[in-house]
């Protein structure tokens, strides 16, 4: 059953109207008055947190369609063609920082946004990572896909979150009896304009060309769409041998795709890594298709490797919090600790919500300068104390009080701002305001949140 907030959504679109907030209390929520300042309270804030929804007057509002990246057709995709060289090995000068490494990229890399047969050389690169969903990242190589995660580390401590297409896996695929292993040799079979050199912008033209092809190429297959072409890169892949593992197929057939962490053990029982996911079956599988471009981290886990564990939780976010603990806890052999410096934030009191693990819960996580970060189960069919205690102490609270899950959670919603469903409790007046509000959300708890679709 969709939410209220969903059923708003689906109207506006389908009868391409715009609604004012009296029409809204009156035909979704059943509450007929002429209190206009009233109905701006109770509206305001449940769209406001919602990017399908743009205010067309101070009480006027329409729904903006919004397409998922996969559904677009191959002439709409942005993609963001790059070649990074290794920044391990570029000389530093004295007193440099790791937040200094964007001061590299003119000099050592190369950056092209292609879409529809329109090329872009000026490319902001820094915002392209701050919104990595709206791009399909078509790396050089490995080492550049290495260096761009690097790069995004520097403004963000979550993992980057990245479409990336790999060409190689696109050419085996539609020529698999051609032995075409390096760009050179992809030039001269298809005889393509080739500006190959050192020089980092070169290579970047010279990988526009193979990428043009090879969507002609596939559009004469019958590809058309960004979610089709992002599939068959991934039947260019070779499978591993699992016969030296505690698990075989089956086991990974069976994965539920849900949000999770997965942890990989080795025969002693020690844990070599820790991940999470929003997809525990398609990340676990992940592993186990060797496309030769793997990363040494990936060969060592895989080397070490004997049973897997996971772990079904109700949300990214809730993923990546545990991700982070078990880390910290544990201190895996792969994994790299992510230091999160203690800094003064300013966070408004905000409540996320999501879906819970729990069946019939949302997850709440309240965010404020003055508390750790909070997480809780809200009950759509029962009583919810623990919601009145937890305002009532962020109410009481005065210092501000430092929390690194509390910054992973607030990098979080920066990133899915758009798609997340939040509220902002300095808009209710009371306690009760609050948990009234959370309760309209209650009609679907898997529906909280819009996640699941990424916006562009």
């Amino acid at each position: 059953m969709k939410s209220i907030i969903d059923e708003i959504y689906s109207v506006m679109i389908n009868e391409k109207k715009e609604f004012s907030e009296a029409q809204i209390l009156k035909e979704f929520f059943k509450i007929d008055f002429d209190d206009r300042d009233m109905a701006k309270k109770i509206v305001e804030p449940l769209l406001t947190s919602d990017a399908r929804f743009k205010q067309t007057t101070p009480r006027t509002w329409t729904a903006v369609k919004r397409i998922a990246l996969e559904e677009l057709s191959l002439d709409e995709v942005p993609f963001v063609l790059f070649y990074i060289e290794d920044l391990e090995r570029v000389k530093r000068p004295k007193g440099f920082l790791e937040k200094d490494l964007f001061t590299l990229l003119k000099e050592y890399s190369s950056f092209l946004f292609y879409r529809g047969g329109m090329v872009e050389y000026e490319f902001n690169v820094k915002d392209s990572l701050k919104n990595l969903g709206k791009f399909v990242f078509v790396p050089y190589d490995r080492r550049s896909l290495g260096s761009l995660r690097r790069l995004y580390r520097v403004i963000s401590p979550l993992e980057p979150d990245m479409r990336t297409l790999s060409i190689g896996s696109l050419i085996s695929v539609l020529y698999p009896g051609k032995k075409l292993k390096t760009w050179d040799d992809i030039i001269k079979e298809f005889r393509l304009q080739s500006v190959h050199s050192e020089n980092p912008a070169s290579k970047t033209k010279t990988l526009r060309s193979i990428l043009e092809y090879v969507l002609d190429t596939v559009r004469e297959r019958g590809i058309t769409c960004a979610g089709e072409l992002l599939e068959l890169a991934l039947q260019g892949k070779k499978k591993v041998d699992l016969s030296k593992y505690a698990f075989d197929r089956d086991f990974l057939r069976d994965i539920p795709e849900m949000p999770g962490v997965y942890l990989f053990f080795n025969r002693k029982e020690e844990l070599l890594y820790v991940g999470k996911t929003n997809n525990l079956k398609q990340r676990i599988n992940s592993y186990f298709w060797n496309t030769g471009e793997s990363e040494d981290k990936i060969r060592g886990i895989l080397e070490g490797l004997h049973r897997i564990e996971y772990r079904v939780l109700g949300s990214d976010l809730e993923a990546l919090l545990e991700e982070y603990s078990l880390i910290h806890e544990a201190k895996p052999q792969f994994n790299k600790m992510v230091n999160i410096p203690k800094r003064e934030v300013s966070i408004a009191d905000t409540v996320l919500l999501l879906p819970s693990k729990v069946e019939g819960y949302i997850r709440l996580y309240f965010l404020s300068e003055r508390i750790p970060l909070i997480g809780y189960d809200f009950d759509c069919a029962g009583e919810n104390p623990g919601v009145n205690d937890i305002l009532k102490t962020i109410k009481n609270a005065q210092e501000s009080v430092f929390d690194p899950l509390k910054i992973i959670a607030l990098f979080y919603l920066r990133r899915y701002e758009e798609r997340l469903n939040r509220i902002d409790m300095d808009r209710y007046a009371t306690a009760q305001d609050v948990v009234d509000s959370l309760r309209m959300h209650c009609r679907d708890p898997q529906g909280v949140a819009v996640e699941r679709t990424t916006y562009i």
